[in-house]
């Protein structure tokens, strides 16, 4: 299970503008700092609270940087569930070990800041009481995720 702050999206956020590239830097501090840039403030009083993201269609669309997914994964980001995702975001997320799943409903499933439960195959919302069903994952992918990325996942099996 995996529980965390609501941060809701709409429709074909692209990867630039959840980390701008003038956030890219070697220094940790400077690489969170750029989580996501220009479209929202992060109360400084929940830094520290996990993160599930909510967005509708597309999400993470646009440039294949990984270090797009490391900056959401730092700042807190444990899971993003999307009515669809670019396709190498969602690559990146998995492999990294942070949950990306779908859901034809999901968007108006939260405000800003609700407590969000990914449990199973369902996201919940704990102020309201209301939950979706989530779409089911390959048995590939919750076997790396169960891992916690696709490293840890390649090690367990052997096969480096």
């Amino acid at each position: 299970m995996i529980s965390g702050r609501a941060v809701v999206f709409g429709d074909d956020i692209n990867t630039d503008m959840l980390h701008p590239s003038y956030f890219f830097s070697l220094d940790t501090t400077t690489v969170r700092k750029g989580f996501m840039g220009e479209l929202a403030s992060v109360d400084d009083r929940e830094e520290d609270l996990p993160r599930v993201i909510v967005a509708g269609k597309n999400f993470g669309c646009g440039s294949s940087r990984e270090t797009t997914m490391t900056a959401l994964k730092m700042a807190g980001v444990r899971a993003v569930v999307a009515e669809s995702f670019g396709r190498i975001f969602f690559r990146n997320a998995m492999c990294l070990g942070v949950v990306a799943r779908t859901a034809p409903s999901v968007t108006g499933i939260a405000d800003p800041g609700d407590v969000l439960k990914v449990e199973g195959d369902r996201l919940i919302n704990e102020r309201t009481g209301r939950s979706i069903a989530l779409h089911a994952l390959d048995p590939y992918w919750s076997a790396v995720l169960e891992a916690g990325g696709l490293i840890p996942y390649l090690t367990e099996t052997g096969a480096i």
